[in-house]
């Protein structure tokens, strides 16, 4: 990572010449994906780079900015199709810029880039267990979410979720009931069903943690 960034700023130091510079006439385009869900110390991230790469440039790069606009790391493309960076959990949460930087094809021209974003936030999980009592079902929800402090997932106090159920396979999800968990990360909502259906359990996403949908229960 230390490699990237240094090689990153010799690259935005280069003084600026006074005329301008020539600009070939294609782009060279970079694809992230558009939500990161971090859940453990550290992940791979790939950058996938367009055809207009290979066909128009022979380097180019890219900066990865904090929601607080300093570099967290860079992306370089130099002829192969994609790139991979080692993500840590320690640059946290929020929407990062995926900034054009500078590409040149053989005859040193500029090539033009774009620039895009990512929101990364942590992961979450959601397990499930139902009970049934005559007409009344019960559908526990554990959750937890990754923390960063921990390095590990750990019982999300405060989730809001969402109980749905279905009548078939076919069928859609219907919301059912919603309500908060405790400070261990525990929800149990009950329902009135005369017959058996499918159930689930989805929490909702937030600015620091993505939501998610539990496997089915059937009652």
């Amino acid at each position: 990572m230390l490699t990237r960034l240094a090689a990153l700023a010799a690259v935005s130091l280069v003084p600026l010449a006074v005329a301008a510079p020539a600009q070939a006439a294609g782009s060279c385009s970079i694809s992230v994906p558009s939500k990161v869900s971090v859940s453990s110390p550290t992940r791979d991230l790939t950058a996938t780079f367009s055809a207009g790469c290979s066909k128009y440039a022979v380097d180019a790069w890219w900066g990865v900015m904090t929601p607080a606009g300093e570099y967290a790391d860079m992306f370089h493309f130099d002829g192969a199709r994609t790139d991979t960076i080692e993500w840590y959990d320690v640059n946290r949460t929020g929407t990062f810029r995926v900034q054009a930087d500078e590409a040149y094809d053989e005859a040193h021209n500029l090539v033009p880039q774009n620039s895009t974003s990512m929101s990364v936030r942590f992961a979450s999980r959601t397990a499930v267990t139902s009970t049934r009592s005559g007409s009344t079902v019960s559908v526990t929800a554990t959750t937890s979410r990754y923390a960063w402090s921990a390095s590990a997932f750990r019982p999300w106090a405060g989730a809001k979720a969402t109980l749905e159920s279905r009548k078939c396979s076919t069928c859609a999800w219907t919301p059912v009931k919603t309500g908060t968990t405790s400070t261990k990360g525990v929800l149990t909502l009950t329902a009135y069903a005369s017959t058996a259906r499918s159930w689930r359990v989805v929490t909702a996403d937030t600015p620091s943690t993505w939501g998610k949908v539990s496997s089915t229960t059937t009652r």
